[in-house]
């Protein structure tokens, strides 16, 4: 009984050693967006490189694990308030916007990439799908990204 209580704890404190907060909080942002833990694993770029089963475990670690899900929470709250839109940002392009991305069309029919100010447009004609910390230089980036 003794080995038991005594490995419990320690793989908490392990997990929660790679597991950093702004990691939580992007996989929640990423899982959030996506319903997809396969899509997350494939393009969410963590503090550490996570194979698919970790990112899995620890989802469902936030989920259904009172311990940790109570730890992570509390890092999570005691991130800076910036930290929070910056980690949106480094996700934050579900599938919806990228769909809004995809079909965003040139603005010049001429020129092959759409202004700042197409993006800036989406933007605004579209608040309830992007995060409001979205950026047009952010979205035509992506849009970019999409294209190639």
């Amino acid at each position: 009984k003794r080995m038991k209580k005594s490995k419990q704890p320690l793989q908490v404190t392990k997990d929660l050693g790679r597991w950093k907060p702004a990691d939580d909080l992007l996989l929640i942002n990423a899982v959030l967006q996506t319903n997809d833990l396969t899509s997350v694993h494939l393009g969410v770029k963590f503090s550490c490189r996570f194979n698919l089963r970790e990112i899995q475990e620890r989802w469902y670690a936030l989920l259904y694990d009172p311990i940790i899900s109570k730890l992570a929470c509390q890092a999570m709250r005691q991130l800076h308030p910036q930290a929070h839109p910056a980690i949106q940002r480094i996700w934050g392009l579900g599938l919806s916007m990228g769909v809004l991305g995809a079909t965003c069309p040139s603005s010049p029919p001429q020129t092959s990439q759409p202004t700042l100010d197409t993006f800036q447009e989406l933007l605004h004609k579209h608040p309830d799908v992007f995060y409001p910390s979205r950026t047009a230089k952010a979205l035509q980036l992506h849009w970019q990204l999409m294209k190639q």
